[in-house]
């Protein structure tokens, strides 16, 4: 009896510990695929905003320039985009940790390109295109 107790007792504290960690694919892709969101990067502090459709099709707007993109869910649910400015080739695939409701942490799966942190999102049908201004 001790044993199912000290079991239960484990459990009970490790579960926020999972809840804070990061999004699975299905969590992912019905998160992801149909948002508008803005945020900071850290540390540079700068503004980026991305939209992205349905089917992946993105438009991202950082550090002043404009760049469409795509993207795909890893079976892991890192969310992974490939621009065209870089011809689809450099893929670069980001974990995603919730950080309340709405707001996300993006943390590179490689350690090395800082987080980038919403500020705020929405739902949407379509992305309006490279026009619509970083707010």
């Amino acid at each position: 009896m001790p044993r199912l107790l000290f079991v239960a007792v484990l459990l009970a504290c490790a579960a926020p510990a999972l809840a804070q960690g990061f999004m699975g694919a299905a969590e992912a892709r019905r998160t992801f695929l149909g948002i508008d969101m803005e945020g900071v990067h850290r540390p540079s502090g700068e503004r980026w905003r991305e939209c992205i459709d349905r089917r992946g099709k993105t438009t991202y707007w950082f550090a002043g320039t404009i760049d469409e993109g795509r993207l795909t869910v890893r079976n892991d649910g890192a969310l992974c985009f490939a621009y065209a400015s870089r011809n689809y080739q450099d893929t670069g695939c980001w974990r995603i940790r919730p950080q309340g409701r709405g707001a996300f942490r993006f943390e590179n799966v490689d350690g090395d390109r800082g987080v980038f942190v919403t500020t705020s999102t929405r739902r949407v049908s379509v992305c309006q295109g490279a026009e619509v201004p970083v707010s």
